[in-house]
């Protein structure tokens, strides 16, 4: 490619990618080979188009094979790398974006302070736990400490895209204290309790009244 070539890829690229990215994470359209290309994303596009496009039975034998990964993992991996390359060219993200990823901060932020809540098939899916590192499997604490790292990941995220101050020191901390006050009051329950000394006053024995 000589360089009057390149020149018009990359006036190209700065023109159209952030439109190509946004539309593939609102509404699944297609990203052009340039793009994918461009920001290192081409392998984990074409492996995820591949595996999307399979047979059901067909996918279930090769990933019993070990022949391929799993989808929620491609997808996490794809969806994470579209996202990084759409906020590095976009200066400012529209606010349905930042709507849904504000969703997916609160979400986190319900997990770390409340691990059962992976639990929660309606609000939680698979493909939210697979794009942000969160294993439901694992213990409780592990599942929290999970959740913090990806909550403050994302929370760093908002501060570069909307200049808005971060959340997630202030977050843990409130977090913390209440869990603190929490265990505090558990304890105070489980300890066994003194009984209460009683006093009797005796009683005085008055004189006799006379007849």
């Amino acid at each position: 490619m000589d360089n009057n070539s390149k020149k018009d890829t990359w006036e190209w690229l700065d023109r159209n990618a952030a439109e190509y990215l946004y539309a593939y994470l609102t509404m699944g359209a297609g990203i052009p080979e340039p793009v994918r290309k461009h920001f290192g994303f081409d392998g984990d596009y074409l492996l995820y188009e591949k595996i999307n496009g399979m047979d059901c039975d067909e996918y279930r034998r090769q990933r019993q094979e070990d022949r391929l990964p799993d989808i929620l993992e491609v997808d996490a991996k794809l969806t994470n790398a579209v996202e990084k390359a759409f906020e590095s060219v976009c200066r400012r993200p529209p606010d349905p974006y930042l709507d849904r990823l504000n969703e997916e901060l609160e979400c986190l932020g319900r997990i770390a302070a409340s691990p059962d809540s992976v639990h929660d098939i309606i609000h939680v899916t698979p493909s939210f736990l697979a794009k942000y590192g969160i294993d439901k499997g694992s213990p409780g604490d592990a599942i929290s400490r999970q959740a913090e790292k990806a909550y403050r990941e994302l929370d760093a995220r908002f501060v570069e895209m909307t200049g808005r101050r971060p959340y997630a020191d202030e977050f843990f901390h409130l977090l913390k204290g209440e869990q603190a006050k929490a265990e505090q009051s558990a304890s105070r329950d489980a300890a066994p309790r003194r009984k209460p000394r009683i006093f009797i006053r005796p009683v005085t024995k008055g004189r006799k009244r006379g007849l």
